[in-house]
């Protein structure tokens, strides 16, 4: 896991990644960095807790409120639950966390809105000074002195050879650690050399010993690992977070907060581009089609809405780390400008003929709603031969029928029918906003 973002897009799509036959369900299963909540409650806290140590004590993980065990249905969090959620105080919380766990765990909290309902998650970052141990008994779910590791999808004490591993490991970091204090005592000499003790802001040296002044802490940068290095010539020390002064002068690092978000998925995409919104930030409907399992999703709608031209959208592209193929799919419509538009056939076949006669129709605004699948596909292809023009004269018309295809087929229609629906929404995005966009 990556301990500067847990909750970067990628990681929550990855997290939330929705069953195609059924959008009520995820694809996810709990596992050695995923356990799911139906619900919060303060009275569940010691087996939350239990779970957060099996996750210090191994490679760090989610617990995710919201979702239901077997079948994992997404239900998220409502009234009271949400309410407990939302009102958590993370310095309560951390009291908890260290009235019962040594040394300290690092944790990070969300609200994350999806589809219109909230889900919280809590996210324990791996330890740096394993093992986590229980220092406190707590019904029948902590007992003092035990070691909690993360199994595959269980968190329970830990058996010996994961317990040896990470003693081993930690002699081992220590010696490294010894070796590179040593290493830089003698390269700027013992004599010149000063130990400065973090939890006391006390520098010792050879000469003697002082404190860190207040009245100093403003023209300081603090590195949380204290880790020195120069700027301009001068050592400086650098402590990531915001800096705050208490009695004694010592910096302290601010409050935790619980961060919100709201999810955007391809129904969002489509549905924003055919209602027309006006929303907040486009950039980040541009940037989620690179997480998406399609890049035929509409875009150019929302570089119009951002002021974005090619160029600068295919800039803000290249910067999304994404490991879907989507990403590439959309940087190659842009780069190569190619678009859906389909030549109108004027053969005698079947198709050719259903969809001619669905193009006449569209153009008088007649298209029956009641289609079926196949018949619907014939439609798409043929609204697909509109020229740019006609697109724009007859866009509300064609856009409101889009939406009550989408709405009525996309999550339970076969792949045909969805990548049609995906590409003829593309086409349109593209007569109606690529030119001058280029």
């Amino acid at each position: 896991m990556d301990k500067a973002t847990p909750f970067s897009q990628e990681k929550l799509n990855e997290i939330f990644k929705i069953l195609p036959k059924n959008p009520e369900r995820v694809i996810s299963r709990e596992s050695r960095n995923l356990e799911f909540k139906e619900s919060f409650g303060w009275k569940s806290l010691p087996k939350y807790l239990k779970t957060c140590a099996s996750f210090a004590n191994t490679k760090g993980g989610y617990i995710v409120y919201g979702i239901a065990n077997r079948p994992h249905k997404l239900i998220g969090l409502t009234g009271a639950n949400l309410k407990l959620f939302e009102g958590i105080d993370p310095a309560k919380l951390a009291m908890y966390f260290n009235e019962h766990f040594s040394p300290e765990m690092i944790w990070d909290i969300q609200e994350y809105e999806l589809s219109g309902r909230s889900y919280g998650l809590l996210y324990v970052h791996e330890s740096q000074d394993k093992p986590v141990v229980c220092t406190k008994n707590a019904e029948q779910e902590l007992k003092e002195g035990d070691i909690y590791y993360r199994y595959r999808g269980r968190s329970q004490r830990i058996k010996y050879p994961e317990l040896r591993s990470i003693l081993d490991y930690k002699r081992e970091s220590e010696q490294r650690l010894w070796m590179r204090h040593l290493t830089q005592i003698a390269k700027i000499g013992v004599k010149d050399t000063g130990i400065f003790d973090l939890q006391t802001g006390q520098v010792t040296g050879t000469e003697g010993a002082f404190l860190i002044d207040e009245s100093l802490l403003s023209q300081l940068s603090f590195i949380k690992e204290g880790e020195f290095f120069e700027t301009k010539g001068r050592p400086t020390l650098k402590l990531i977070g915001s800096i705050k002064s208490i009695k004694g002068g010592l910096p302290i690092i601010g409050q935790k907060q619980i961060i919100r978000s709201k999810g955007i998925r391809i129904g969002d995409i489509v549905l924003a581009f055919l209602n027309n919104l006006k929303i907040d930030d486009p950039t980040e409907y541009i940037k989620q089609i690179c997480f998406e399992s399609t890049g035929f999703l509409p875009v150019y709608y929302f570089m119009h809405r951002s002021g974005f031209n090619k160029d600068k959208t295919i800039g803000l592209i290249e910067k999304v780390i994404s490991r879907s193929q989507s990403k590439n799919k959309l940087l190659e419509r842009l780069q190569e400008q190619k678009t859906q538009y389909l030549k109108l056939s004027l053969s005698n076949t079947p198709a050719a003929v259903k969809r001619r006669t669905y193009v006449e129709q569209a153009k008088k605004k007649g298209i029956p709603l009641d289609l079926g699948n196949q018949e619907i596909n014939y439609c798409l292809k043929g609204l697909r031969t509109l020229t740019p023009e006609e697109v724009k004269r007859l866009s509300d018309y064609i856009c409101d029928t889009l939406r009550t295809w989408f709405n009525k087929h996309y999550a339970s229609g076969d792949g045909v029918l969805a990548d049609n629906l995906r590409r003829t929404i593309c086409w349109v995005d593209e007569a109606l906003y690529m030119e001058g966009l280029e």
